[in-house]
């Protein structure tokens, strides 16, 4: 069995791709995805659309895609995406959001990831891009950081949070099987999907004994 984090809400097709690979998965949730209010990604998107020609728009995640353009929809006075800006998505389920909102010409990073997007930055010939990337509150500045070392100017706009889920029990099964030695492999798909499992597990283990039996499983 293989146990995968995943935002609430999400993991069915993540859940699918394992089986068709022939394991059986377990989806738990050590992070709940929460927009945040309306005024303060309106002022973030006014913010970043009104300082000049936009280059690259950078999504991180589905969930950005989903939540910037439908607060676009609903404020129709704010201003729009300028027409010649491209896209870049984190991977290909952000893409396919994208393409529902009619973006039909979406770049891909080869590597799915912060990593990824950065090394994909780094072969591009333009130089100091005007970039704008989508992201949660609680992303690390690292992207950001090294891509304005290279010359970019970036502007984040935070639109969602990556909380601590409401509903604990997914996590409580991994760690109950886990005990009982159901796992072969646990994949965290996020530094703060680690960040949140350990602070849950602090009220389940004590001492070393979840390293301990982590240790004995490989871990991703």
């Amino acid at each position: 069995m293989i146990a995968i984090t995943r935002p609430v809400g999400k993991g069915s097709d993540t859940a699918e791709l394992v089986r068709s690979l022939g394991w059986t998965p377990l989806i738990f949730h050590t992070v709940e995805l929460k927009p945040l209010d309306d005024q303060k990604i309106i002022d973030q998107i006014r913010s970043s659309l009104t300082q000049g020609q936009i280059d690259w728009i950078v999504f991180m995640s589905s969930t950005g895609v989903k939540l910037l353009f439908d607060v676009l929809a609903s404020y129709p006075n704010l201003p729009r995406i300028p027409s010649e800006t491209r896209f870049l998505a984190v991977g290909p389920r952000t893409r396919e959001s994208l393409l529902h909102y009619g973006i039909n010409q979406t770049t891909v990073p080869a590597k799915y990831s912060s990593a990824g997007l950065d090394e994909w930055f780094s072969q591009l010939n333009r130089k100091n891009p005007r970039i704008v990337l989508i992201r949660s509150l609680s992303a690390d500045a690292s992207l950001a950081n090294s891509l304005r070392a290279k010359g970019a100017t970036v502007t984040t706009v935070n639109i969602y949070d990556s909380a601590m889920p409401t509903d604990l029990q997914s996590v409580f099964d991994f760690l109950d099987g886990l005990r009982l030695g159901q796992f072969a492999a646990v994949l965290f798909t996020s530094a703060i999907s680690v960040s949140n499992f350990f602070t849950i597990a602090e009220t389940k283990f004590e001492g070393t004994g979840l390293i301990h039996r982590l240790n004995r499983i490989l871990v991703g």
